[in-house]
Formats: C-alpha cells, sequence, structure tokens
C-alpha cells in the first residue's frame, strides 16, 4: 500500500497546531509500520505559489499512491481537479463556516465555499473530535457514517511536569509571581475579550498577577499583560510548569492542543464549557457555563487560594494527558488506512 499525505503546511513555517498534527502523524506512522510506502507533500514556501488554490492546481500530485491523505479541510476542494484511487481528509474545525468574518480575503472565501463539496466527495473524513465530526454533519451535510474521530495527542517526553521555579527562573520570570498563561490567537472565537476583562477583574483582588500571552503573533493589551508572540516549542513545556493556571476562553473550538498540553505538564485549566473544550477536560480542569466575568474571576482566585485543589487537578490533568498520544493517534489513522 502506498499513502501520500497533502499537508497545508510549509516545510519551513512557524509551528503552529496543524503543523505539529501533520509532522506527528507522518512521523509516528512511519515509525509504527517501516514496510509502509508513505510520502508527503508540503506548500511551497513562496507565498503567491503557495497558495492554497493555487496549490489545488500545481502543487499536489497524486502519484501512483493507494490512498491519498488531505492533513487539512481546505485541501478537500484538490479532489475536483485530481483523481486518487482513495482520498481521505482531516478536518480540523469548520470554524469560518461559523464566523464568516474569518474569510477575510478572495482566497479564503473560495476555499471555503468549496470546501462542504469538496469533503462530500472524499471517500472518508477524519474529524480530531467528536464535536468537529457533529459539525461536519451539522454543516456540510454529510453521512456520519463517512466520518470517524481520531483525537489528536501529546509528546509525553517534552510535555511533562517540570520544577515551577526552574521553569520560572529560565524563562526569566519572578519565582515568587503568579501567572496566568493563555495560549491563543485574536480571532473573534477565540475570546480574548472575554480574557482581557476577566484578568482586569482578578487584578482588581490581587494587583501582582500577570496575564502571559502566548499565540500567532496577536498581542493583547494592558496592564500586567506579558506578550511573547511566538514561542519555540522548545519553551512551552516550561511556560506551562511556570504557569499557576491556563486560562482558555474560546467558545468554538476544534480540539484544543494547549489545553492538553497544559494540563500534561501539571496545570490548572479553566475553559469553556463549548465545543470540543469538554470532550478534552472532562472532570481535569474547571468549565465555565457562562461568559459572566466576575464568575470567572471567582474561580480564578478559588485556585489561586486553594491548594487542595490545585493539587487535584494537577492530578487529574496528567491522568487525562496520559490517555492522548501521537502514536495512538497514528496506529487509529493505520486503521483507516488497512480499512
Amino acid at each position: 500500500m502506498k499513502v501520500l499525505h497533502w499537508n497545508i503546511s510549509k516545510k519551513n513555517q512557524p509551528l503552529s497546531g496543524v503543523k505539529r498534527y501533520e509532522d506527528e502523524l507522518f512521523t509516528n506512522i512511519r515509525k509504527i509500520d517501516p514496510s509502509l510506502e508513505i510520502d508527503r507533500i508540503h506548500r511551497l514556501e513562496n507565498g503567491f505559489l503557495g497558495s492554497t488554490p493555487l496549490s489545488w492546481l500545481y502543487r499536489y500530485a497524486v502519484k501512483d499512491a493507494d490512498i491519498v491523505h488531505a492533513t487539512y479541510q481546505t485541501l478537500a476542494p484538490s479532489i475536483r481537479i485530481k483523481k486518487p484511487k482513495k482520498f481521505i481528509v482531516t478536518v480540523h474545525d469548520l470554524a469560518p463556516l461559523v464566523y464568516p468574518e474569518l474569510q477575510d480575503n478572495f482566497s479564503t472565501k473560495i476555499q471555503w465555499q468549496m470546501t462542504p463539496r469538496g469533503l462530500r466527495k472524499a471517500d472518508f473524513i477524519i474529524a480530531i473530535s467528536n464535536f468537529t465530526k457533529k459539525e461536519i454533519v451539522r454543516l456540510c451535510k454529510i453521512d456520519e457514517q463517512k466520518v470517524e474521530v481520531v483525537h489528536q495527542g501529546v509528546d509525553s517526553e517534552r510535555y511533562h511536569p517540570l520544577d515551577k521555579d526552574k521553569s520560572r527562573k529560565e524563562i526569566g520570570l519572578n519565582p515568587e509571581g503568579e501567572y496566568i498563561l493563555v495560549v491563543a490567537s485574536n480571532l473573534t472565537h477565540k475570546r480574548m475579550d472575554l480574557t482581557k476583562k476577566i484578568f482586569d477583574n482578578v487584578r482588581k483582588q490581587r494587583p501582582d498577577v500577570q496575564l502571559i500571552k502566548v499565540g500567532y503573533g496577536d498581542v493583547l493589551q494592558g496592564q500586567g499583560i506579558i506578550n511573547l508572540g511566538w514561542v519555540k516549542e522548545d519553551d512551552m513545556p516550561l511556560l506551562y510548569n511556570a504557569a499557576d493556571l491556563f486560562l482558555h476562553t474560546a467558545e468554538y473550538e476544534g480540539f484544543g492542543l494547549p489545553i492538553l498540553e497544559a494540563m500534561a505538564c501539571g496545570c490548572s485549566v479553566i475553559g469553556m464549557n463549548r465545543a470540543s473544550i469538554p470532550e478534552i477536560i472532562e472532570n481535569s480542569g474547571i468549565l465555565m457555563n457562562t461568559d459572566r466575568v466576575n464568575e470567572w474571576t471567582r474561580a480564578i482566585l478559588d485556585l489561586f487560594e486553594n491548594d487542595e485543589l490545585r493539587r487535584d487537578l494537577h492530578r487529574r490533568g496528567m491522568r487525562r494527558g496520559e490517555l492522548f498520544s501521537w502514536e495512538k493517534t497514528a496506529h487509529e489513522t493505520l486503521s483507516i488506512y488497512n480499512s
């Protein structure tokens, strides 16, 4: 059997959740089954020629693959141009169909107009969460029998508990400080507006608390906020271990990989009880059913003041993190290839 991955990422682009999925899936499949003939195609580094619509036309080739696996949903329209023997697509989320403002240029509008039709023509679809599967069925009118859930994983060799004081010293934070960590873009559904209101409210009662904002080069303005932008993956375990808690206010999430990484490092998590977030956290963190700032503030202050609660969430989060691995992701994907 010959398998070819079509990757949306460019080989040298900064790490993102999708690029991590593509890299980890390819690497782990090769480890599990060295006899499998598997290769992959990235988009070109060139900004114009590496655009997604032009990649549909000129970059992605079928070669002689028995299975072509498009590892991102907006590659699905390629099937209207290329003719793989068998075509599988991984769907991470369908946020631009729910939040049309994310279709902010002509290229993305074309992609998202054509993606649902491309998905309907695929032989099989992999969803990265049960929530995403429901959204595929709801928004794209696809038979649920055609969609299987394969969760993302976490690298336990990289993401695991470290000494808090040493972690803070290594990244230049005050060992005596109090830190809330946020890893997210500023896109509408990530609800950075809510994060900012919550943090400002927390600081009224604990003025020395600081918020560390990581992700996609986006910044959040305000007193006590440390904007780090893009962070090397080698430094992310230090940040998760340095933080007192991980805050995730997103209301729409295909999976929520940073939540899983935070829990694997033993960092207490507070997240919105919506989309895929409760599926990932379950009873291993605090889930909020409201947008009310005062209720979020109370939950955060309880965590700062309740050592036993933090220790309990530390234990629960680590056990939860052990259930997800990239090796498991690869095994389940291979099972789909073989079927």
